[in-house]
């Protein structure tokens, strides 16, 4: 997978100097069109995050993955993750900025919620079932330790965990796949990309991480 995720970078430092220099009067409008609602919500997810965290400083490997959460939200909306969708969302967060962090963002949270409901839950439950269960932790543990990977800074060591996890989860997994006829191909693929929109339903993804973590302990740890 090759998610070029933008707003880390450029988007975050941006909304640092906003929220020290203060709101405007008005409450800007949520989009209607789907694309611009969940950049608009990511906007609001990255300015709560900066609010919490403080002016200075990178934010926290898991800050990131929430605001990340929307953008595979709206990524999600079929019943495989369009990794295309995941970039236009990150590409579309800087150019709606100005309207929405320049106005009273705070008022848009509810909005958010209740647009992106799989993001507010930070008690998700995994499947049921072994191998559902196992592929969407290692495909959540493996998006976002690329994301992370790409953003550097701080954020090696969350990295590493989220391989760490990955590669744990990779050597129960393996014959179950096999097992169901899955190997190494296209069919998998989709079979991932089909995980990873469940994955991201399921809640914020550091609770599911945090909720993979303690299903399949990693030895040491």
């Amino acid at each position: 997978m090759q998610v070029k995720t933008i707003f880390s970078k450029f988007l975050v430092p941006m909304i640092g100097a906003a929220l020290i220099s203060g709101c405007g009067e008005k409450t800007p409008p949520l989009p209607s069109e789907a694309l611009d609602r969940a950049a608009a919500c990511g906007v609001v997810a990255a300015a709560s995050e900066r609010e919490a965290a403080g002016a200075n400083g990178d934010l926290s490997a898991d800050a990131q993955a929430r605001i990340l959460h929307y953008a595979m939200l709206y990524a999600s909306t079929g019943a495989a993750l369009d990794e295309d969708k995941v970039n236009a969302v990150s590409k579309r967060m800087p150019a709606l900025f100005d309207r929405t962090i320049k106005g009273k963002w705070q008022n848009l949270r509810p909005a958010c919620a209740q647009a992106f409901p799989s993001a507010q839950i930070r008690q998700p439950m995994l499947p049921a079932k072994p191998m559902d269960s196992m592929l969407q932790c290692y495909v959540l543990a493996d998006f976002v330790r690329k994301v992370l990977s790409e953003q550097k800074g701080s954020y090696g060591a969350a990295a590493n965990d989220y391989r760490t996890l990955k590669d744990r989860l990779d050597i129960e997994m393996t014959p179950l796949l096999r097992a169901a006829g899955l190997h190494n191909g296209p069919a998998l693929q989709h079979k991932r990309l089909e995980a990873l929109a469940a994955a991201a339903k399921l809640g914020q993804p550091p609770a599911v991480i945090s909720a993979c973590e303690k299903k399949y302990p990693v030895s040491g740890r």
